[in-house]
């Protein structure tokens, strides 16, 4: 088949960005994607447009559309490379993508200029299986906009050397067969040839529907709903939502950098016939096509990216993509000894074929494929130390589900093909590691309640996707990780307590300690005690086209990454499953001692560097050994300097890549990038912010107020406070929880890493003297933090009395204390680079008065949240000072006039204000610290 037949070909007229089908000269059969919704209803407009020079760019699929502030782009796929091949159907690596801009008809020339000229400069390796003869076409076409010569189609009278993509499409049956079939139809081409692609295609493809769902007219049709108001596009998350920023707009190049490196990293494979996100026993067949709606979301890499095209019923002209790994071997076995099997590899690719051709003339040998294809999950994904643990749906980082597949050579159904899963996934508990050291101490988060519901909730999960689990737990029983292997052994034995873990296994294996030496080959020890459990889960077996078993139940495994340690386990799980299944088959080999079987542990040492870049940013540590079961000096060195690079990549761009690979998996908008540009960091979507919030809130009011009978709880909020007390700010500020009682206002911040109170303040309101809300702007680097809509606060004026306290917790007796007159100038005198003095908007001197300096949280990056039901940031600055207010008048029996006067709504601190105070030092210090992370 030509490899033209899975292409499009796409070019830029004066209109925008245009698909086009089929690329002859007279007869311009053209699909606008315009995401402005510029409608373009005359037709013989159009086909001027596309007879004007164009640019043209040739395309293996599309993965799907991306916007940031007020640009759309189109990822395409450019470049791909054939990995392995699955019921004798490509499967295909992405090797370089073209992000076309759809703002701009000269930016979108542009771009296919330049991507055009890197197909051009490169070399064609990517297409394995194609010839020489073939791979000229290619390039021809790639400049041309047209099929090779040797391919047929409607025009073939008209002109023989030329032929239609459109044509190869619809009459080859490919992806987008169905669209092109039903989009010509409509444009009236000649009746017999259309009975005759017709005819060609029936037997194998469905009807089409007889609705007009070409992406013109839905496009179209789009347009005209949001012109009557209708919300079509409310659904798609990555959508504008409002005006761009100047912030994001310096962020665009390396946004759109990074973007074209997650897809060019090696980690994304296709297929145009197979279902690669299902197991083996539920994929579609080669006479069943590929169903968009079928692909497991869990795996779906691009199911938000290509939400337009599935909304829109052109589900064919996207390309699903899978994160991952995917991997092939092909081998001879003779029935007897092992002796006699040197297992020697072959390609996969047409040296597949003749093996199986020599194996049919020899009956006591088999030629086999050996498949191995791993599925990183949607849930939860992302880099390193910024997804770790659990989220409140039960998805942990970093999991992974991987399956190997042994059948024929040929995939023929007359022998046996067996399928083994095995999942990875981090340990099913809050927690958190910092970046910035070698052995970084486990952090845990929220209550035990809370990480016993998450864990319960995941385990459900898998029980429901596989059934019975069998946990191997790598981590060590001592040191920093034995905490973290504690906690998931007690919230295990919790959930045996509570009959939750019928069929959950549990097993820890300190891999460290029982491969002391660099002796991994004890990992055997492991296998022989969760034997009992493969053999009674068993593996899937398919034959002449039924089910003959199903695989009843999975390991799970994970160390701390659930990387190194863990591929070496999975690898020898895998090992053992292969030699029991050939065995079955009367074929026996050892896959320890004989040289010929190493390509074996390269094919899993590769899946585990694929997995490690996508999660560590560098290959596997132990690498070595899984490739050649043996570890030396030079294997601990080679571990040493990817340790130092995955230092690196945690401290400098790992949180700028988590932003990106959250804005296109649909988990925050492009939005999240202007308030990265300040704080450098990005949030975690997966944790809910607010359960955490209510939690903090109940646990302070039950300890900080101390007679609850004769004080009654009004209203609690989570302010942000600057990090020394009486100062307007003192850099970091900290989230805190404010109490406000019928007596007293309480000022709490919060130890979040251990979930305890670590100082709070308490201010009696008969002390309070004024309050004032408004404008408090504690940063002018980027136009999110010199907004005055978001940033809002209030600072309570009051003299301290005998009713105040301020307690510190000191982790053994509490500290208590009360402000003296030689601390009632702030922790500098207000003359620290980064602490500003609250004296100038007090009404009293800083000698006598104090302040509570609160600031209202910003809302997160979505506008929605803005105007949520707590109101925009402004009012709720008012309303928590009218809350106090009205505290104040009913514990002190102000008059109610009197009552008014004490609150004043004028600004804390201005834009101007603001950017005075702004030292040169700190700007110097942003600006190094924006050049390193930004």
């Amino acid at each position: 088949m030509s490899g033209l037949a899975r292409r499009l070909v796409i070019f830029a007229t004066i209109e925008g960005l245009v698909l086009q089908a089929h690329g002859h000269p007279e007869h311009h059969k053209s699909l606008l994607i315009d995401y402005r919704s510029q409608q373009i209803t005359d037709r013989a407009k159009r086909d001027q447009h596309n007879n004007q020079d164009s640019v043209r760019l040739e395309a293996h699929g599309l993965i799907g559309f991306i916007n940031v502030a007020s640009s759309s782009y189109l990822i395409a796929i450019t470049k791909r490379e054939e990995v392995a091949r699955i019921y004798d159907k490509p499967i295909y690596l992405v090797t370089d993508v073209a992000l076309l801009p759809l703002t701009s008809q000269h930016e979108a020339g542009e771009a296919i200029k330049n991507a055009l000229g890197s197909s051009e400069t490169a070399s064609d390796d990517s297409d394995s299986s194609a010839s020489d003869t073939e791979h000229e076409e290619q390039s021809k076409t790639a400049q041309l906009g047209t099929a090779p010569a040797d391919d047929t189609g409607p025009y073939q009278g008209e002109n023989p050397s030329s032929s239609s993509v459109a044509e190869d499409v619809a009459t080859r049956n490919v992806s987008f067969g169905k669209f092109a079939s039903q989009w010509l139809s409509r444009q009236k081409w000649p009746a017999s040839k259309l009975a005759k692609d017709e005819s060609s295609t029936q037997s194998s493809e469905p009807k089409p529907a007889s609705k007009d769902d070409t992406l013109l007219e839905d496009l179209a049709e789009a347009k005209e709903n949001k012109q009557s108001g209708a919300t079509a596009e409310s659904s798609d998350t990555n959508k504008p939502t409002g005006s761009s920023s100047s912030t994001t707009v310096n962020l665009l190049p390396r946004i759109l950098r990074t973007t074209k490196m997650i897809f060019t990293s090696g980690s994304y494979f296709f297929s145009y016939d197979i279902d690669l996100t299902r197991r083996f026993e539920d994929m579609n067949t080669p006479d069943q096509p590929l169903n968009h709606r079928n692909l497991d979301p869990l795996f779906f890499w691009n199911r938000k990216l290509g939400a337009k095209l599935l909304e829109s019923n052109n589900s064919n002209f996207l390309t699903p993509i899978l994160q991952g790994f995917v991997g092939q071997r092909a081998f001879t076995l003779s029935k007897g000894s092992s002796e006699n099997n040197k297992a020697e590899v072959k390609a996969v690719t047409d040296d597949v074929k003749s093996l199986a051709k020599a194996s049919d003339k020899d009956e006591t040998e088999q030629a086999f494929l050996l498949t191995l294809i791993s599925r990183r999950s949607t849930k939860r994904a992302g880099l390193r130390y910024l997804r770790r643990g659990i989220d409140d749906e039960g998805n942990v980082a970093n999991f992974a589900e991987t399956e190997q597949i042994l059948s024929a050579a040929d995939w023929s159904s007359a022998v046996p093909i067996r399928s083994f899963l095995q999942v990875r996934g981090s340990i099913p508990a809050y927690f958190s590691q910092s970046p910035y050291q070698f052995k970084p101490t486990v952090i845990f988060h929220n209550s035990p309640q809370a990480n016993q519901k998450a864990y319960d909730k995941h385990f459900q999960n898998l029980k429901q996707r596989y059934g019975a689990t069998q946990a191997a737990v790598l981590v060590d029983r001592h040191g920093t990780e034995q905490p973290i292997g504690e906690a998931y052994e007690r919230m295990y034995s919790k959930s045996k307590e509570e009959g939750k873990a019928d069929d959950i296994s549990f097993e820890w294996f300190d891999f460290h300690s029982e491969c002391r030496g660099m002796k991994f080959e004890n990992v055997s020890r492991l296998v022989s005690k969760l034997d009992p459990f493969l053999q009674s889960s068993g593996e899937t077996t398919m034959q002449n086209g039924t089910t003959q078993s199903r695989q009843k139940g999975v390991i799970r495994t994970n160390c701390m990454d659930c990387l190194d340690r863990t591929n070496v386990a999975q690898s020898a799980f895998a090992q053992h499953k292969l030699q029991a299944s050939l065995e079955a088959e009367g074929y026996s080999i050892d896959f320890v001692k004989d040289p010929s079987t190493n390509w074996f542990n390269i094919l899993w040492a590769d899946n585990g560097d694929a997995i490690s870049r996508q999660y560590a940013s560098t290959a596997a540590l132990k690498g070595d050994y899984t490739r050649t079961r043996k570890r030396n000096w030079r294997g601990a060195m080679n571990d040493f300097g990817l340790t130092i690079s995955r230092y690196y990549s945690n401290m400098v761009n790992d949180f700028f890549s988590q932003a990106v690979i959250d804005m296109l998996l649909g988990n925050v908008s492009w939005k999240v990038f202007e308030d990265f540009e300040s704080t450098m960091m990005s949030t975690d979507p997966g944790i809910s912010v607010q359960s955490g919030r209510e939690a903090a809130i109940d646990m302070c009011s039950k300890m900080v107020i101390q007679e609850p009978d004769k004080e009654d709880l009004i209203h609690a909020w989570t302010m942000l406070v600057p990090n020394q007390e009486n100062t307007l700010r003192t850099l970091p500020f900290e989230e805190a929880v404010v109490l406000l009682t019928d007596s007293a206002l309480y000022c709490c911040k919060m130890d979040w890493g251990t979930e305890k109170v670590a100082r709070y303040e308490k201010v009696d309101l008969r002390n309070v003297k004024s309050i004032k809300w408004g404008v408090y702007v504690t940063s002018t680097f980027t136009e999110r933090q010199m907004s005055e809509d978001i940033n809002q606060g209030l600072v309570i004026c009051y003299t301290p009395g005998k009713g105040d306290v301020v307690r510190v917790n000191t982790r053994s007796l509490q500290n208590y204390h009360v402000p003296q007159e030689d601390e009632r100038q702030g922790v500098d005198g207000g003359t620290g680079l980064l602490s500003w003095m609250a004296a100038s908007v007090t009404r009293q001197s800083a000698a006598q008065d104090r302040t509570m300096a609160l600031k209202v949280v910003p809302p997160s990056d979505d506008d929605a949240l803005i105007t949520s039901k707590a109101g925009k940031p402004g009012e709720i600055a008012e309303n928590v000072a009218d809350e106090i207010r009205r505290a104040i008048h009913g514990s002190t029996q102000f008059g109610e006039q009197r009552g008014k006067e004490i609150v004043e709504h004028s600004d804390i601190i201005s834009v101007a204000e603001a950017k005075r105070r702004t030292g040169y030092i700190e700007q110097v210090s942003h600006s190094l610290k924006r050049l390193v992370w930004a």
